[in-house]
């Protein structure tokens, strides 16, 4: 019997002259679902891929934890050594942050000076591994400075250029009060992929800025590194209970929970919002449904007249509603996936094609686009279509069951 009932859905299906309309309907029934499914697939991946460059980076970049010192403490690197032993800890960073300006006597340019030794910074993979000028083996405790790529760039700066860095902070002298300077030689630039960083950042010796910013046998900041994130509550605790009178301990996740709270609360605003091309696609399907329903009443009442149940009557149009939401689920997802592994790729095709920036790191931070497809949000994209799209095959065959033969045939 399930293959009879096959066999009258598939015939259903296929369009004939007179049945364009019904077909034209179930097509575009069926392309919704597609585009559907498939900017679910992207638009998640996306939100996804996101997040993780945007944590990557602040990690890579500011450690899980942050030891913020509020006065020169001299033992500082006695506390590092202290916190390194820690189980879970991989590394720590004592570093000196402090605004300046940098000027190549043409243009001046505000940065975030690190002050940091030769043997941290390289240990620093987000910079180590992305240098795009110059050799990070250059840098020493003598006038060298790395700066964020695109602030050379914008300061027209070239390896092997003096770099004045101006300390916002007034030194009295002879000749009155005038704003700290020093001169160092910029010996390479680096793309983090965070334009915030690139555009902003720079590092020189940890002893030059000591002595640049009066900061003496101190730091401002301690970065820690751990070898597990999710041990992150364990080692936060441990050192709270050792240093908190000396320091303000802050973790990544707090430091940029309203960043963060913000991409999960429109990653899942999208999903609801984005599931709504399905939702209307499925009301395709029940209007493609009701117009074959009643197009069919007479094959029905025939076939009822030789036997086919009601429950038969059921089940072939619910596999032909159905057939529609799987076809197009399963041509969706295909699409989406495809999409979003080479969605960079696409990128530069549109930017190339249009001749602009249609990602821009000003607004998104990010220099690309990122991707990470999460099988779990495949899973769940599918199951909400094929979901939404048998429940909306029940009512028209439902309604196609009760038909009453007796009546059909006597005024067909």
């Amino acid at each position: 019997m399930f293959k009879t009932e096959l066999l009258i859905a598939w015939r259903y299906l296929k369009s004939k002259r007179r049945e364009k309309f019904i077909s034209a309907i179930g097509i575009f029934s069926l392309i919704g679902i597609i585009l559907g499914v498939a900017t679910l697939i992207i638009v998640t991946s996306v939100m996804n891929g996101f997040r993780k460059e945007f944590t990557e980076r602040i990690i890579g970049f500011n450690g899980h934890i942050s030891m913020h010192f509020t006065q020169q403490f001299p033992n500082y690197d006695d506390i590092s050594k202290q916190v390194s032993k820690l189980p879970d800890v991989a590394l720590t960073v004592p570093t000196i942050e402090r605004q300046a300006l940098i000027s190549n006597m043409k243009s001046v340019r505000g940065t975030l000076c690190h002050g940091i030794t030769k043997e941290n910074l390289l240990k620093k993979d987000l910079i180590a591994e992305n240098i795009i000028r110059g050799d990070l083996s250059d840098f020493s405790e003598d006038s060298s400075i790395v700066l964020g790529d695109s602030l050379a760039r914008r300061a027209n700066l070239s390896i092997g250029s003096d770099v004045i860095m101006i300390v916002p902070e007034l030194e009295e002298t002879g000749l009155g009060f005038i704003p700290r300077k020093k001169t160092f030689k910029l010996v390479a630039t680096f793309k983090s992929g965070m334009h915030e960083y690139d555009t902003s950042v720079s590092f020189i010796p940890l002893k030059m800025a000591q002595k640049l910013f009066h900061i003496d046998n101190s730091v401002s900041v301690i970065s820690v590194f751990l070898k597990n994130p999710m041990k992150i509550s364990e080692v936060l605790k441990q050192i709270e209970e050792k240093y908190r009178r000396i320091c303000i301990i802050t973790d990544w996740q707090n430091s940029n929970s309203s960043f963060m709270k913000a991409v999960e609360i429109e990653r899942n605003v999208m999903f609801l919002i984005l599931t709504l091309i399905t939702l209307v696609a499925s009301f395709n399907i029940i209007s493609c449904m009701i117009i074959l329903v009643k197009d069919k009443e007479k094959d029905i009442a025939i076939l009822r007249t030789i036997g086919l149940t009601s429950r038969s009557v059921v089940r072939i149009f619910f596999m032909i509603g159905a057939s529609i939401g799987v076809i197009g689920t399963f041509l969706g997802t295909i699409i989406g996936l495809l999409f979003s592994i080479n969605i960079q790729k696409i990128q530069a095709l549109v930017e190339t094609l249009l001749g602009t920036q249609v990602f821009s790191p000003e607004v998104y931070f990010l220099t690309h686009l990122p991707s990470l497809i999460r099988p779990v949000d495949v899973i769940v994209t599918v199951i909400v279509s094929l979901f939404l799209s048998c429940i909306s095959t029940l009512y028209p065959a439902r309604k196609a069951s009760k038909i009453n033969p007796v009546d059909i045939l006597r005024y067909s």
